[in-house]
């Protein structure tokens, strides 16, 4: 083995380690790149704290929010309706009620009993809390945070931000900004 052979062995395993650190680099910026952003409402959206006295409980609710400088019509207002509900004793969750595959309306289903074999086959586990499911193509979504869990959906449910909860009321004051483009 000459001089030459152990140099280029050594060329290559350098770059074969600077392409594994550049995916790597890639895969860390393409997670990066999911972290959603919120724009604000154009004015929060405020829910009686009584109309969400116990766990589960939901409340439908029309916010309202101006499309972005890059949508096809930018600067319109915009009314996305949406769901609130208590998930803990201290936690909420709101989410846009437009599933993100064809923009049906997703149903809320409280009881889990409810939901149909075909969908909880679909999970591939027991449904034991409240889901989100679209009628179209039953499309299903976590209640904690709008994750898709089953179905031909892309991604997860639009969000919401709860900028405040106080003792009288939940203000939800943000919403995903990607809303703003497609609904």
């Amino acid at each position: 083995m000459g001089p030459r052979s152990i140099g280029s062995r050594r060329a290559f395993l350098w770059k074969s380690l600077a392409l594994t650190f550049l995916g790597f680099g890639r895969r860390a910026s393409a997670q990066a790149s999911r972290v959603l952003r919120y724009s604000p409402l154009a004015r929060p959206t405020v829910i009686p704290l009584d109309d969400l006295a116990t766990e589960w409980r939901a409340r439908q609710f029309t916010a309202e929010g101006v499309s972005l400088p890059s949508a096809a019509t930018p600067n319109q207002p915009v009314r996305v309706s949406g769901m609130v509900v208590r998930t803990g004793p201290d936690r909420f969750s709101a989410v846009c009620l437009r599933c993100p595959h064809e923009l049906c309306d997703v149903d809320y289903v409280s009881e889990p009993s409810r939901i149909a074999q075909e969908i909880v086959d679909a999970v591939g586990h027991p449904i034991t809390e409240p889901v989100y499911v679209c009628p179209c193509h039953n499309s299903t979504f976590t209640v904690e945070d709008g994750e898709r869990m089953a179905g031909p959906a892309p991604r997860g449910l639009y969000r919401f931000r709860i900028t405040n909860v106080s003792a009288g009321v939940v203000e939800i004051g943000e919403v995903e900004e990607d809303v703003l483009i497609f609904v």
